[in-house]
């Protein structure tokens, strides 16, 4: 009974370990801004849904040519290609928004 005992703690803690470690996923997200905060934005992606993610300060904004281009100058309408981490699409953090048409 005990070893039982320890065998069932033993894969939880283990499980619980694991869920802890694990590393967040990447996603692309290709559409138009529908909405620009300081600290978040929206995009409506080509799927017809709209993504809300967190748009921190460390977050790259880039031209078509891979260019830095400072983020105050993002437009809701532009068609934007967005590359952020999450654990899924409900909880995302953006990294890099390249812009398609610039």
């Amino acid at each position: 009974m005990r070893l039982l005992a320890l065998a069932t703690l033993t894969m939880f803690l283990m499980g619980s370990a694991t869920a802890i470690n694990k590393e967040h996923e990447k996603f692309k997200i290709v559409g138009a801004l529908a909405a620009l905060k300081t600290d978040e934005i929206a995009v409506k992606a080509i799927d017809g849904a709209t993504y809300e993610m967190d748009f921190p300060d460390n977050a790259v904004v880039t031209s078509k040519s891979h260019k830095k281009v400072d983020r105050a100058t993002l437009k809701v309408g532009e068609k934007v290609v967005v590359l952020a981490l999450g654990h899924d699409m409900f909880d995302l953090e953006v990294y890099e928004v390249q812009l398609v048409e610039r």
